[in-house]
């Protein structure tokens, strides 16, 4: 019950520090920004609101990688044979990922206004974030088709 009333304490110092940092983005000063387009008023607190926003994404994946792996672990002690499937998905995973990180395409996307990085590895890491989404979804798509196919017969 103690473990309880640690998480919830965290859970509403997260949620209280999410609720400052909001209100100082929203309700906070701008100043006056000039873009091709003219001049636009942007709030002074961007910077704090997507700093915030990564701190959110590291804790969360921390927190999910770090349960994963005891679990894991805990099933490992318990019954090596139901850690089979698990380690199959993760096996699949790196291959996608590989396969497609080495065939990713490399050349430059011409953008009508864009004027960002020019490195190849962005383009790389870009075109495999994309193709390995589009792979990951289509054996999710199979796995759910053929998984309620497998029921009914």
């Amino acid at each position: 019950m103690k473990d309880s009333k640690i998480s919830s304490f965290v859970l509403y110092a997260l949620m209280a520090i999410t609720v400052v940092v909001c209100a100082f983005f929203y309700i906070g000063d701008t100043e006056s920004c000039s873009t091709t387009a003219g001049t636009l008023d942007a709030p002074v607190y961007t910077s704090m609101l997507i700093n915030w926003a990564y701190i959110l994404i590291v804790i969360a994946a921390v927190a999910t990688l770090g349960f994963a792996l005891m679990t894991f672990v805990s099933k490992v002690l318990y019954d090596v044979k139901s850690v089979i499937v698990p380690v199959i998905a993760v096996a699949v995973l790196a291959i996608v990922l590989l396969s497609t990180y080495f065939g990713a395409d490399t050349t430059q996307m011409n953008i009508i206004g864009y004027e960002g990085s020019q490195e190849p590895w962005v383009y790389r890491v870009t075109n495999m974030c994309i193709v390995s989404s589009i792979v990951l979804a289509a054996i999710a798509t199979i796995a759910t088709l053929f998984g309620s196919l497998a029921k009914k017969f």
